[in-house]
């Protein structure tokens, strides 16, 4: 475990601080799952908006469904 410093409003401060030890553990397991979810939504929404981007940039150059279909077919 890696620990870490975040700055809370004071009456957060005061619940976690009344908290035991059982419910500091789930809390911080909790905040745990939040960050990483909270940075996997961005890394899907930044690979979503790249594959958007490149999507759009092969039908601005003239990338059709037919075009793409044979293009997958060709044995090159």
């Amino acid at each position: 475990m890696k620990q870490i410093v975040l700055e809370v409003d004071d009456s957060v401060g005061k619940i976690y601080k009344s908290f035991d030890k059982e419910s500091k553990r789930l809390f911080d397991q909790a905040v745990s799952l939040m960050v990483k979810k909270a940075v996997n939504d961005a890394t899907f929404a930044d690979y979503s908006k790249l594959l958007d981007d490149n999507g759009n940039e092969a039908v601005k150059n003239g990338l059709t469904p037919e075009v793409l279909e044979s293009l997958l077919a060709s044995d090159d």
